[in-house]
């Protein structure tokens, strides 16, 4: 999943009770600004964040994951030399690093729930069977996905089927069928995929299935997003990796530090999979890791 803003302490004082300022907010309960992120776009967003070096900040924001798709216009330091780094220099050198940090544990036998509806159909359990391997090694995963409550289609959403080497994806068609097809290694005995529809009206989804489960045809049902203004403490889920996070760059384990510093200085070269703690049990065995970051250079 992308990364995202979460409210980690919800504000006591109503909105309608607090100053205007040009740029949010001001609190008289806690005496501090508070930032309207709902009006900014992703790049404004980031540089926030890193102003405040990642630790929690008063907002205002909308329920939704960061696109992530811009470049934020970073104010350096004395101490920076962006233009005596480059990119391929310091991906280089973080490549050379994960290559000489193991590559990642195996999976555990220990499966989360899903919220998927198996077709009844024998006839087309059969079919499904048939379709498990497409003659060259390969394994079509197929389903639909409708929003809940109407049975109707949703949006495009794009469907992820990760892994720490690399990332499968395929879209849904205007009636809201997919058909993801992946190498047949690359299945194994429980498996992450996620959801992730066009725009913010629906909620995004991962989930775990068993390789059995992926030779069904399954319907996975869309949540609408609260369409609301939430405020309080912000925090910045799935930027930035700690000590008790694993990080995979290309299917090899990275410092965290390293990653941190290059994922701030050029963000928009990376494609980052943040997996939260529920799920991260498919990956590592290791139970004092917190969350995962499966990262790969564009």
């Amino acid at each position: 999943m992308k990364p995202f803003l979460k409210i980690e302490k919800p504000c006591e004082e109503a909105l309608e009770k607090m100053h205007d300022l040009p740029d949010g907010k001001f609190c008289d309960l806690c005496s501090k600004k508070v930032l309207d992120l709902s009006k900014l776009n992703d790049s404004e967003i980031f540089n926030i964040i890193l102003q405040n070096k990642g630790e929690q900040f008063c907002g205002i924001v909308f329920k939704r994951p960061l696109n992530l798709a811009l470049q934020p216009e970073i104010s350096f330091s004395h101490n920076h030399h962006p233009r005596k780094t480059s990119f391929t220099k310091i991906a280089a050198g973080l490549a050379l690093t994960a290559s000489m940090i193991n590559s990642y544990p195996a999976q555990t036998k220990v499966v989360a729930k899903t919220e998927f509806v198996s077709s009844p159909s024998k006839i087309a359990k059969e079919n499904q069977k048939k379709e498990d391997k497409t003659g060259d090694g390969n394994m079509i995963i197929s389903g639909k996905v409708l929003i809940k409550g109407t049975n109707k289609p949703g949006p495009e959403t794009t469907i992820h089927f990760i892994t720490p080497q690399k990332v499968y994806s395929a879209k849904t068609d205007v009636q809201g069928f997919y058909n993801l097809e992946v190498p047949q290694e690359s299945v194994k005995t429980e498996n992450l995929l996620e959801f992730s529809p066009e725009g913010y009206h629906y909620a995004g989804k991962l989930m775990i299935f068993k390789k059995e489960e992926l030779l069904k045809k399954n319907t996975l049902y869309l949540t609408e997003n609260e369409g609301i203004k939430e405020y309080g403490g912000v925090s910045a889920e799935g930027l930035f990796a700690n000590e008790k996070s694993l990080v995979f760059l290309g299917g090899k384990k990275l410092d965290y530090k390293m990653f941190n510093k290059s994922f701030s200085l050029f963000y928009n070269k990376y494609e980052v999979y943040y997996i939260p703690k529920a799920f991260i049990k498919v990956f590592t065995t290791d139970e004092n890791i917190n969350d995962l970051f499966i990262t790969f250079v564009k």
